[in-house]
Parts: structure tokens; sequence; C-alpha cells
């Protein structure tokens, strides 16, 4: 079986979308599976920078790696080398179609966004009414929102909050990250 590839992309890449990368390579060397797997922001504005400290604190009382990070900007050239990018809210999700949206067809990732494996969010997507189920939200942070063009609700932005935002943020990805193994899983077994 080929090695699937995902990156994870959050605003700049010093939160959301690098715990994700963290948390699901931790679960793959638990579980013994593989894949390539890293993270990326939308802006320039943090490049460089570790891990924000907070989230630093929080994913290393969890049992995490924090070492060796260093925050980039996501490129069209990256996602050409990528079979899932993992956007955290609706508007990462939209920088990522117009990226992918100048790549040809066959280069282009599958796009997603994080909460879409959230097994609290009702369904695959919204439902007939648009709701999300009574749990979706349990534990997810007041910012969690639902945009009428993304297909789940956004992960929530511990960024101006306090550190129990940062834990319920992971809280949010640790539960994410068994459905994206079992995605990753999935379209290694494709790509044979």
């Amino acid at each position: 079986m080929s090695m699937a590839s995902v990156v994870f992309v959050c605003t700049g890449n010093i939160c959301r979308s690098v715990t994700a990368e963290r948390v699901l390579e931790h679960h793959l060397q638990i579980n013994g599976a593989e894949a390539l797997v890293d993270s990326a922001g939308i802006s320039d504005e943090e490049a460089g920078n570790p891990i924000d400290p907070r989230q630093a604190r929080v994913l290393a009382a969890a049992g995490y790696r924090t070492d060796d990070h260093i925050a980039r900007q996501i490129t069209p050239e990256w996602l050409a080398e990528r079979d899932l990018a993992v956007a955290m809210t609706a508007r990462h999700y939209r920088v990522l179609q117009r990226l992918i949206a100048d790549l040809p067809a066959e280069a282009a990732p599958e796009l997603r966004m994080l909460r879409e494996f959230d097994p609290r969010v009702s369904g695959a997507g919204k439902g007939a009414a648009g709701d999300v189920s009574a749990d979706a939200t349990a534990g997810a942070g007041a910012a969690s929102a639902w945009d009428d063009d993304a297909p789940a609700p956004d992960a929530p932005d511990p960024w101006y909050g306090e550190l129990k935002d940062f834990e319920e943020t992971l809280e949010t990805i640790e539960v994410s990250v068994p459905g994206i193994t079992d995605h990753l899983h999935a379209l290694a077994a494709k790509s044979q």
C-alpha cells in the first residue's frame, strides 16, 4: 500500500494546524500506521515562528511532541504534492479552494474540513435543516461556527482565549483524528 499524505491548514500554523499534525502523527505511530503529515497556514504573518507557547503547553501536557516546528505558509505547489488538505475553518477552506483551482485536476488534493471527521457533528455535513447535532459543539468552544458554504463547522480558534480554549481545540482535533486516519487508509488503498 502506498503512503497517503495530508496537510492541515489554519491561519498562521502555530495553533490548530500544527496541533492536528502532531496528534495525527502520534495516532499513526501508536497504531503502527504511516502517512506523510504536515501543516501550514494561509498567512505568512507567523512564518518562522514555533508553536504558540499556550498550545505547546497543552500539547506537552497531553503527551504530544512540541519540538521542531517552524510555521510556514501553504502554496499551490505544496498542495499538489498532497492527497488530502484539511482546513480548520470555512475561511481556510475557501482560500484552499482558490489555490487548488489553479492546479491541474490530477494534481489537486481532496479538500475537507477537520470537523467533517468529528463524530459529534451530525452526519457528513449539514442535514436538511442545516443543523449541528446537540453534541456537535460540546467541548468545541463558543467560537465554533458553521458557514453556509462550508461542509462542516469551524474548528474553534483558541488564539484569543484562555488555556481552556486551547484544551477544547485539542479535544476537537483528537476526536476527529480517527476518522482522518481511516480516510487516509482509504486514499492509500485507492492509489494502488
